[in-house]
């Protein structure tokens, strides 16, 4: 089974972000994918995200695609009342419209390959060593006039650790339920479930933020469950490429793209597609 990963396509944050979505489904087209995952952060509005998606839906992929949502896709800023909650909702009923499997509500199954998912969350257990800010300090969110922007729009109805177990729990869950009916697992998250995947730089505010890169919960997960081989996820912009014990390790992010690749669009695109076999 050949399977492709991208993530942090952020298409609302700049023309090219959005221009390169086309050469994405094109570079997606040409490796003549069996399944397809998306791991997060397409946009911010629902208008957005779904123009993102149903671009990929029109296209008449021949793949499985699969999703699972990002921070920014959750940030509930359409009106005052919405809460992260129900934008997760209006995205599973999003994705399915657009042709993707929405692994936040339920595993997949092909030839024996399961794949399990959930956005994830963060306990603040990938704080930097070196620092002694406490827990509160990182409920705030802020440090040196620079804000993480889940404290403005992320509305859950729990405090970050909470939140962190739930998800957690859900893919517990999700891992039991197929457990018997696989020969192998693949974890799909969009926070990053391993500290050795983050990177610090020994400086502030950035190693500060580190805090919101993921849980250790999502990494024990997938290392407790010996069918457990591959563990895809977004969030950190930097593509990753690393065998963690007896889990591979794959992030494959476009992030912010300020100005063109020098190579062009479409071979940058070409470039962030991960595709590998299993």
């Amino acid at each position: 089974m050949k399977i492709g990963l991208i993530s942090d396509l952020h298409t609302d944050v700049t023309p090219l972000n959005k221009a390169l979505v086309p050469h994405l489904i094109d570079a997606v087209s040409a490796e003549n994918l069996d399944v397809l995952v998306l791991a997060g952060d397409f946009a911010r509005h629902l208008v957005q995200l779904s123009e993102t998606l149903n671009a990929f839906h029109l296209a008449d992929l021949a793949c499985e695609k699969l999703l699972v949502p990002g921070n920014h896709d959750i940030w509930a800023i359409e009106t005052s009342t919405v809460t992260s909650e129900q934008k997760c909702g209006i995205i599973s009923e999003l994705c399915h419209a657009c042709g993707f499997h929405p692994l936040m509500d339920e595993p997949f199954i092909r030839e024996k390959i399961g794949f399990c998912g959930t956005i994830g969350w963060y306990d603040y257990s990938f704080a930097p060593d070196g620092y002694d800010f406490s827990d509160a300090q990182y409920a705030e969110k802020e440090l040196m006039g620079a804000v993480w922007n889940d404290k403005r729009y992320a509305k859950w109805n729990d405090t970050d650790p909470v939140v962190a177990r739930r998800f957690e729990a859900a893919l517990e869950m999700q891992i039991a339920s197929i457990r018997d009916d696989v020969s192998r697992i693949v974890v799909v998250t969009h926070h990053v479930p391993f500290r050795e995947c983050i990177r610090y730089l020994g400086e502030l505010p950035w190693d500060f933020f580190r805090a919101f890169m993921g849980s250790k919960g999502l990494g024990a997960q997938c290392l407790r469950e010996p069918l457990v081989t591959h563990a895809l996820f977004g969030h950190t912009h930097q593509a990753l490429d690393m065998q963690i014990d007896s889990v591979r390790a794959i992030s494959a992010p476009v992030g912010y793209l300020q100005k063109e690749p020098t190579a062009g669009l479409q071979t940058y695109a070409t470039q962030c597609l991960a595709c590998f076999e299993v």
